[in-house]
């Protein structure tokens, strides 16, 4: 009967917890990169605003609003706390709300990936020389979480 060398034995031994903690460590990575890239749970919308304001005797501005479910669970859109706010500022920097809008009153519901938009269009009914910037602020709220965009508009008045 022949016996291996004690050495050998130590090396194999020492090979296999090697590999064993590598297989270990590799399935943990493994799983933890499937849970960040489904994130089952974790809520996730985008938003956007594309804006334009023109002058016709009026100031007039027009707007898209849009909402991206870029996550994986479904959401349900609360319409009494989602709304546009709108404000000018003038040229000495002074902000005032003009109107809140209610958006996306049609749909509730956005499944994974869908999304949904709606427009507005209305008349300042103020003086467009004194009005630089249109902000807009964008309010979805979800499951009692609430996101939020802001962008300003230039108007197309030099002060």
């Amino acid at each position: 009967m022949q016996t291996t060398h004690p050495h050998f034995t130590f090396a194999l031994d020492v090979a296999d917890k090697i590999i064993k903690l590598a297989a270990v460590l590799l399935g943990g990575v493994w799983t933890y990169w499937n849970y960040q890239k489904g994130r089952t749970y974790e809520q996730k919308l985008e938003l956007d605003i594309v804006g334009t304001v023109f002058t016709r005797g009026n100031l007039y501005c027009d707007i898209k609003l849009t909402v991206k479910n870029i996550g994986n669970t479904q959401h349900v859109v609360e319409h009494e706390d989602t709304s546009c706010e709108l404000s000018i500022v003038r040229e000495d920097l002074s902000e005032e709300i003009i109107r809140v809008f209610d958006i996306f009153t049609e749909d509730d519901t956005l499944e994974p990936g869908e999304a949904m938009a709606d427009t507005l269009c209305w008349s300042v009914p103020e003086t467009a020389e004194r009005i630089v910037w249109m902000k807009v602020t964008l309010l979805v709220v979800s499951d009692g979480v609430q996101w939020s965009r802001t962008d300003l508009v230039r108007t197309a008045v030099n002060p």
